[in-house]
C-alpha cells in the first residue's frame, strides 16, 4: 500500500465529528503482510482498513505529543489526528494564526510520517472539513510536521538512529 492510500485509510480509521474532536493522538500504524508492500501487483491488496493496525502511543495536546514519544521498532509509519483551524494560504497568514484568520475553519486533520520506496520521512496529511471527503497533500509546513519527523527519526531502525556503544553490529 503506497504512503497515499495509507494516510487515507488511516484517516477513515481515526477521523471523528467535530463534536467528538477532544484532543489529538498519536498512533503507530502496523500493516498486516498483505498490506505492507508497495508494487503495482499489490495495488488494492491493502484497501481494507482491516490491514492496517493503529496502537495508540500518546493522547493530549497535539502540537507537544510528537515531543514525547519514541515509535516502537517494526511500524509502517506514525499517524497524528487532531481537530485543527485551517484558513487561506495568504499573506496575512505569516502575521496570525490559522484560529485568528476571519475565514477559518475547523477541520480534521491526520498526519502520517513513514518510509516509501527509498525515502525516509516521506510526509502525507489527510484533511477534512466536517464529514465531506478527504483532501490528500503532500510536503506540510509547520512545527506539527517538523515534530512528526522529529519523532519519526527516533525510531529503533532509523538510518541515522544511534546505536548503544555496547551493541554488536
Amino acid at each position: 500500500m503506497d504512503l497515499e492510500a495509507l494516510a487515507v485509510t488511516v484517516d477513515q480509521l481515526v477521523h471523528a465529528p467535530a463534536a467528538e474532536r477532544g484532543s489529538g493522538r498519536l498512533y503507530a500504524v502496523r500493516c498486516t503482510p498483505d498490506a505492507a508492500g508497495d508494487s503495482a501487483a499489490e495495488e488494492g491488496a491493502g484497501s481494507d482498513a482491516a490491514d492496517v493496525i493503529l496502537e495508540l502511543l500518546a493522547e493530549g495536546e497535539a502540537r507537544t505529543l510528537p515531543q514525547k514519544v519514541r515509535p516502537p521498532a517494526g511500524v509502517r509509519a506514525i499517524a497524528l489526528a487532531s481537530g485543527v483551524w485551517a484558513a487561506p494560504m495568504d499573506d496575512d497568514l505569516l502575521h496570525r494564526s490559522p484560529s485568528q484568520h476571519p475565514r477559518r475553519r475547523r477541520a480534521h486533520l491526520t498526519v502520517l510520517v513513514g518510509v516509501e520506496g527509498d525515502h525516509d520521512a516521506v510526509d502525507v496529511s489527510v484533511l477534512r472539513y466536517g464529514d465531506g471527503s478527504p483532501t490528500v497533500m503532500r510536503g506540510g509546513i509547520g512545527l506539527v510536521h517538523q515534530r512528526m519527523v522529529r519523532c519519526w527519526s527516533r525510531r529503533p531502525e532509523a538510518p541515522w538512529a544511534s546505536k548503544s556503544p555496547n551493541s554488536v553490529a
